[in-house]
């Protein structure tokens, strides 16, 4: 080795060195001794990493020396790289001569025989030719291309380069000085033509060595080429995905044809597979895309079915990993091929072995096989001409066959085994637990199920003619059907499958065309009601199957089906409601043994076929309650007749009662309607009555319920239980009232019904709800009732708990699992008396808050005219808040204070939102700013990363703030913005690392929020509510405050309640949350835009406000004067922000945005730049036109 740039006496001293850091690197792995020592001789090599200056001369010496290990000549190239990395810029000429000639050096020798030390050299001529590439090192590529003639090592090693220096500038593009990427970008493109060149001569130079050496029995050697094979295949994959298509489609697609022909050869196909990826997924215009169709040919398709077939069978690893990467493969050739389907030809060729091919993946064991390939099934199906293919409509029999069996439920096992070709042996190879594998499974199963609603829709008879077939074979195994089935039984699993099958194929039936035989489905319809299962949970799933069938009674009283069905169904109809009411008061069948968590008077299983066939008499009267009105009377006579059963429960009664308000609905009659509700909450009003006095207070309603009593057993039938029972009776009664009772849709109907009450001083007509008059006399009772739970909840009622019930109420076992993201345990044991409870209090709570929120919707301004109801609201739901904890707080928020304020007339702001809001905004300022700043406290211990995923207090409480601070921003935005109602976030869902953009933010507040911003209370707890939301370390709230904070401040500004002080704070609070939040891509952009015109607002009226940038570390002062400058040019009101300024603002607040752990004690790499190169004419695509598909696989191997 050339050393001779160090001299004789420090090519000596170099080489102590190196036999000293060979010593300590080899001491580091040493595991007999000490940890001290270990740490000792680790910090010796990271400190002559950082500081000698002969780091590269002796990682030259411990990389080429023969006597040291694969360990210590690996940090030898780790020091060649870092000297490169990190003083490039320092070091001298001579020294990076001498650094890159012995790099190259190591190259012609061949590097070793260990894969890693090669792909070590390979990144440091990278890290070589990012500083010096094209315009300072011009034979680079002629050095390569000499280097691969020397050998296979050799070749490996130049391969690893092209793919690591790629990965650095296009894939990743970890290369961070933008002009050193773009001219090795342009370098490698102009050049592009002769790499690929270079690549296809190594495949087919070495395939045919392999293939040769192969058959000589010269396995070594055979090996030798394999291997560059595979290298070729890898770096490939770095660059299909990025370069033009002319490149990947040369030579009338040489490459895709040798690709598509290796995928058949054992030794190549997985990284053919991956390769041919990458280029199934490619993205751009289409014109950049449609060369890729010449991959669909019949030559093409037959070599990925061939590959297929070969592999389908064998139960080994490798297949099976190679299996996968086709089925990817052919998702993305499915989506080419939808969004490119004006270009594809000749279909009858190839569509068939297309088809054929994901029909043999659909039909493999593995569900992730099913799952991946189903993507393109659903594709193709919602696609309006592939949908319509006879290609595609033939096949789909079959593909039912295969999926069907694929929508039973699969049970993860307890024991994990790898020797049985099955979903479950599949299932333990892809999946490390339970809760993994379940969650893939209801993803797939949900995609299953939506195939199956779609070939409802291509293929409607047969599709029905299939789920018919199964149906009435299932309902033939009802014979040998025990008494006593649980959820794993196979007819239990079979039976639950089928029923969520029937329900989405039969949520098409209205959009077949053409429908199937109405007659056939009543007659299923008909013997699914005659038969008569005799274990609980199938009878439940029987209930299913009427459910999703009752779409033809619907059907049969059309003109399309005849008089003979009219008449069937006429005739059906009341014995399906002979059956459901059955169910309704089913008592199991006669001598079964009680279940183990009965609680004395009934099993689960029976309860749930009960609140079933309640829940199901619901579901007809919101889907069908036309259907229902003719058979109104008998349905009201058996309802009054199954209330009047004493063993009918609470739930059951309200749930049936709901039912008959749904269908009084369509009478659009006031009177009939409100004599309704008068007979279902009448015998309810004097129990209101009763309850009054022990609802008054905290201490009256522990004793009603027996909080100071200790716990009793659940089969208990004392005094506090059954005030239980009746309390939440009347309560849950009440809300199922409210909620759905309403005024007709049509407002022609409403005037001829009498639902009219006037109009309003707008001139909109003004209805009254058939409820109210029953219903607002019975508010007094619900809202004592919720201010009695909320003093429950103050230091002093402590006392009034007795021991037992000393966690009452803290989150019910349930709502503990839901805010934590835990699945139910398979088989959930009895509830504890403390847990029962606590149930009872929360659910109550609940109840409350929805009953507010329904009312708001329902009865509308009949509920805002109430006199002083703010004065109501403020002394009972929102009475006590500072002694509420978050998970009681929530549902105020998102249950009773969301709609309540969305509903609100403008005639009311003044009465109801105005006050509401003087009470709440400033509270939940200070409370939310504890509670952030207690969260803070335990990020900084360390106590919630130590807790990270687990069930602890600390993380339950973290969970809580950022739901409960999530609730309150969308009641603001509400209020100020008038932004629409969202839906729930699933629970999970808490830290997204990277949110969704949110809609365009608005420009201006509503009338509401002018009115808000100018309360003298309300209107500065909001504002403050919004900058500090921007800080608070949840990013979803954060990207939410965006929205709201420019509008709220440019409000406040106009009615000058803003000064310098505040001015100040609402542009650092935007700089905070950006050194806070600005590792999220969508957080660091909706931030920047807000401090941009934050910024922009506020520096002509408030000139202090550019102190707050001057603070910010290392600003340019010049850059800070030519945004002013900026600014200055462009006065009036930008609709939509400068780039310019952005751009700007960004370099002036670089050192401010937060970055990710990753990124945060990152050595900075400084690279400079070269001399501009040459600009180079892009070459022309190459249209798909111009390619030979007919002799692109000529002569390809069969």
């Amino acid at each position: 080795m050339n050393i001779g740039v160090m001299g004789a006496e420090g090519a000596g001293e170099v080489g102590l060195i190196a036999d000293d850091l060979s010593r300590a690197v080899e001491l580091t792995l040493n595991p007999s001794v000490s940890q001290d020592a270990r740490n000792q001789a680790y910090n010796a090599c990271e400190s002559f990493k950082e500081n000698s200056p002969w780091c590269a001369q002796a990682g030259l010496l411990l990389a080429s020396g023969n006597q040291y290990s694969a360990v210590v000549k690996h940090f030898g190239l780790q020091l060649m790289e870092h000297t490169i990395k990190y003083r490039w810029t320092q070091i001298t000429q001579p020294e990076k001569l001498f650094i890159k000639e012995n790099a190259m050096k190591l190259l012609y020798m061949g590097g070793w025989e260990t894969a890693h030390l090669n792909d070590a050299l390979a990144r440091v001529i990278v890290e070589m030719i990012k500083r010096e590439w094209p315009q300072q090192w011009s034979t680079l590529l002629a050095e390569l291309s000499d280097a691969c003639a020397r050998g296979h090592l050799h070749t490996q090693i130049v391969l690893h380069v092209f793919l690591r220096l790629v990965e650095d500038v296009a894939t990743l593009q970890t290369l961070e000085q933008h002009q050193r990427r773009k001219d090795i970008h342009q370098a490698l493109t102009s050049n592009m033509s002769e790499i690929f060149s270079f690549f296809m001569r190594l495949i087919e130079l070495h395939v045919q060595e392999f293939k040769e050496k192969t058959a000589a029995g010269d396995y070594v050697a055979a090996t030798s080429n394999g291997r560059v094979v595979q290298v070729v295949l890898l770096t490939l994959t770095g660059f299909v995905e990025w370069v033009s298509t002319n490149h990947v489609v040369m030579n009338n697609g040489r490459l895709l044809q040798i690709l598509c022909i290796l995928l058949q050869d054992d030794a190549f196909q997985l990284p053919a597979a991956e390769c041919l990826l990458q280029i199934a997924n490619r993205k751009g215009s289409t014109k950049e895309r449609k060369p890729l169709m010449i991959l669909f040919s019949e030559d093409a398709i037959s070599c990925i079915h061939r590959a297929a077939v070969s592999s389908i069978n064998v139960m080994n690893e490798n297949h099976y990993l190679f299996l996968k990467k086709l089925s990817q493969v052919i998702a993305g050739l499915g989506q080419q091929l939808v969004s490119l389907w004006s270009c594809a030809t000749n279909l009858e060729s190839w569509m068939p072995l297309l088809l054929e091919t994901m029909l043999l993946l659909t039909s493999h064991p593995s569900l992730t096989l099913t799952q991946t390939v189903n993507t393109v099934w659903l594709m193709f199906l919602r696609h309006d001409q592939i949908s319509k293919l006879p290609q595609l409509v033939a096949i789909i029999p079959r593909w039912l066959q295969a999926s069907a069996p694929k929508v039973l439920k699969v049970t993860y096992p307890t024991s994990r085994s790898t020797d049985v070709n099955d979903a479950i042996t599949y299932a333990c190879i892809d999946y490390d637990c339970e809760q993994e594998f379940a969650i893939f499974f209801s993803r797939c199963r949900t995609e299953i199920l939506e195939g199956f609603r779609h070939c409802m829709v291509a293929a409607p008879l047969v599709t029905w003619a299939h789920v018919e077939q199964w149906t009435r074979a299932a309902l033939a195994k009802l014979d040998t059907c025990p008494p006593r089935v649980d959820v794993t039984h196979p007819l239990h699993v079979e039976w639950e499958a089928l029923s969520m099958v029937l329900d989405v194929v039969l949520s098409r039936l209205l959009q077949a065309d053409p429908r199937p035989n109405v007659v056939e489905g009543l007659q299923l319809l008909q013997r699914c009601v005659a038969s008569d299962p005799p274990a609980p949970l199938i009878l439940s799933l029987l209930l299913s199957f009427i459910s999703a069938l009752f779409v033809f009674l619907s059907c049969a009283y059309s003109q399309i089906a005849g008089a003979g069905a009219g008449a069937a169904g006429a005739e059906l109809l009341p014995r399906v409601l002979d059956k459901i009411f059955a169910a309704l008061v089913y008592e199991g069948p006669a001598g079964l043994p009680r279940d183990d968590g009965d609680d004395g008077r009934r099993s689960r299983a029976v309860k749930n076929v009960r609140r079933h066939a309640a829940g199901l008499l619901v579901k007809l009267g919101t889907k069908f309650p036309l259907l229902l009105l003719p058979v109104y009377p008998r349905l009201l006579e058996m309802s009054r007749a199954a209330l009047a059963r004493p063993d009918l429960s609470a739930v059951e009664s309200v749930t049936l009662q709901e039912a008959l308000l749904l269908v009084s609905n369509q009478f659009c009659c006031y009177e009939r309607q409100a004599a309704l509700v008068e007979q279902v909450l009448g015998p309810w009003t004097a129990r209101w009555a009763e309850l009054a006095p022990h609802v008054g207070s905290a201490a009256a309603l522990a004793r009603l319920v027996g909080l100071d009593a200790p716990a009793a057993p659940a089969d208990a039938d004392d005094e506090p239980a059954r005030a239980r029972r009746t309390l939440l009776h009347a309560l849950t009664l009440l809300l199922g009232v409210v909620k759905r009772v309403c005024v007709p849709a049509d407002p022609d109907k409403a005037t001829r019904g009498g639902f009219s009450a006037g109009v309003s001083a707008s001139g909109n007509p003004v209805w009254r709800n058939p409820c109210s008059a029953h219903v607002l006399p019975l508010f007094p009772g619900a809202l004592a009732l919720c201010r009695a739970l909320h003093e429950l909840h103050a230091p002093a009622a402590a006392a009034l708990r007795h021991a037992a019930h000393a966690r009452a109420l803290q989150p019910p076992p349930a709502e503990r699992r839901n805010l934590l993201a835990l699945r139910d345990p398979p088989a959930l044991p009895p509830p504890l008396p403390h847990h029962r409870m606590q149930n009872f209090l929360y659910t109550l709570h609940d109840n409350v808050c929805h009953l507010v929120g329904a009312a708001a919707s329902t009865l509308g301004r009949e509920l805002y005219a109430v006199p002083e109801l703010a004065r109501f609201l403020s002394g009972s739901l929102l009475y006590g808040l500072e002694h509420l904890p978050d998970h009681w707080l929530r549902p105020i928020f998102r249950n009773a204070l969301k709609p309540l304020l969305h509903h609100c007339p403008p005639a009311h702001f003044e009465d109801v939102a105005l006050p509401l809001h003087d009470l709440v905004a400033p509270f939940m300022l200070m409370h939310l700013s504890q509670r952030w700043e207690y969260i803070t406290s335990l990020y900084e211990s360390g106590k919630l990363e130590e807790e990270a995923g687990s069930e602890s207090q600390e993380v339950l409480e973290d969970i809580l703030v950022r739901h409960l601070t999530r609730e309150h921003l969308e009641v603001v935005k509400i209020s100020l913005v008038e932004g629409p109602l969202v839906a729930e976030a699933a629970a999970g869902d808490m830290e997204e690392e990277s949110p969704a953009p949110p809609a365009r933010a608005p420009d201006t507040v509503s009338e509401l929020g002018a009115a808000l911003l100018h309360h003298p209370r309300a209107g500065p707890a909001l504002l403050h509510t919004v900058l500090r939301a921007l800080m608070w370390n949840d990013s979803p709230s954060s990207l939410r405050a965006c929205t709201l904070a420019l509008p709220a401040l440019r409000c406040a500004l106009a009615g000058g309640r803003v000064g310098p002080a505040e001015a100040n704070g609402a542009l650092a609070a935007a700089l905070h949350a950006l050194r806070t939040h600005g590792q999220h891509d969508a957080n660091q952009a909706a931030l920047l835009a807000l401090a941009v015109q934050a910024y922009e607002t506020l520096r002509p009226r408030f000139p202090g406000v550019a102190a707050v940038l001057r603070e910010i570390p290392d600003v340019d002062e010049h850059d800070l004067h030519r945004l002013d400058e900026k600014l200055a040019a462009n006065t009036a009101k930008p609709s939509k922000i400068d780039k310019s300024k952005r751009d700007l603002f960004k370099k002036i607040t670089s050192k401010l945005i937060g970055r990710n752990v990753g990124q945060l004690f990152k050595k900075e790499v400084s690279i400079l730049d070269l001399p501009t190169m040459p600009a180079v004419e892009r070459p022309r695509p190459l249209e798909a036109d111009g390619v030979a598909f007919e002799r692109l696989f000529a002569g390809a191997p069969t």
